[in-house]
């Protein structure tokens, strides 16, 4: 493929690596922060943090650039959105970030879930298998029976669907609004959902604590410019598979900065969710394509 459709493309793609290196940066400096402050303060930080970093790219056109054109689909998204990121915060302490990055990876399988069981569309006897194969490399991840099971991993698990769930909301505005906007109103809900729970949290900040709210701020204000920029420009079947990526570089933030990892069975585990919402996403863009 050549042409403008292949350069499209490829900065789809590119937008969608950079967007899963940054999540991960973004999921290390959370994790520093919650060994030394309440989850849900962090939560709050970090959201107050990015309505900063965003609203001057949002306000560069003066109020008309915060306009959206549907504040109610920025608002269920910030309800999926909190939610989901509340647990996750509550979770990332007490987990490595490669099982983060292999939980997340869950996400395909509750959309498709979803799909049957709330919105009754058919689903295939080939998508069952792959959503069973993917339950199954969950089973591998947490062996239940064999080892402990860390409220971090259950409460991580809870998180994935609340989350897919937000990123589907997400692929249609950002089809309506700019970036900016999308990320601006995603900062302002997710900020004021956690407000209440930032205040009665609240700890003392040291300098450093607030330079790395800062940092967490900007990662995650940069890393949702990259993945609303790789939804503009690919499909959301082509965007899910290029995030499994994050495993690759949570494994390479566990050892560098905690000095640690996940065992090996979380990757054997993992490797089994890849393939089998690689399966999903690729059944996904393959039937939609014959549909078009």
């Amino acid at each position: 493929m050549t042409g403008p459709f292949a350069a499209r493309a490829r900065r789809g793609f590119l937008f969608a690596v950079l967007a899963g290196l940054v999540f991960q940066g973004l999921n290390a400096t959370v994790k520093v922060l919650v060994e030394g402050l309440p989850p849900m303060q962090v939560a709050w930080l970090r959201w107050i943090s990015g309505i900063l970093w965003i609203a001057p790219f949002a306000l560069a056109q003066g109020f008309r650039g915060l306009r959206t054109q549907d504040l109610k689909l920025h608002g269920l998204r910030s309800v999926f959105h909190a939610a989901g990121y509340g647990l996750w915060y509550l979770a990332l302490g007490s987990v490595t970030l490669a099982t983060t990055a292999a939980l997340s990876f869950t996400g395909p399988l509750f959309v498709t879930l979803g799909a049957a069981l709330i919105l009754g569309e058919k689903v295939r006897r080939a998508r069952w298998l792959a959503v069973l194969a993917g339950f199954l490399g969950v089973l591998v991840i947490l062996r239940p029976g064999l080892a402990e099971i860390g409220i971090g991993s259950l409460l991580m698990l809870a998180s994935v669907p609340l989350i897919a769930g937000s990123n589907l909301v997400a692929k249609v505005v950002a089809g309506r609004d700019t970036p900016a906007q999308v990320v601006f109103w995603q900062s302002v809900f997710a900020m004021l959902w956690f407000t209440p729970a930032g205040i009665w949290f609240w700890e003392p900040v040291s300098g450093a604590q607030w330079a790395l709210a800062a940092l967490a701020g900007l990662a995650g204000t940069v890393a949702y410019f990259f993945l609303t920029w790789s939804y503009r420009l690919l499909d959301i079947s082509a965007v899910q598979p290029l995030m499994f990526l994050g495993i690759v570089w949570a494994s390479l933030a566990d050892l560098i900065i905690f000095g640690r990892t996940a065992d090996a069975w979380t990757f054997v585990g993992a490797a089994v969710v890849v393939a089998a919402s690689t399966m999903l996403v690729g059944g996904e863009a393959r039937r939609a394509k014959s549909a078009t």
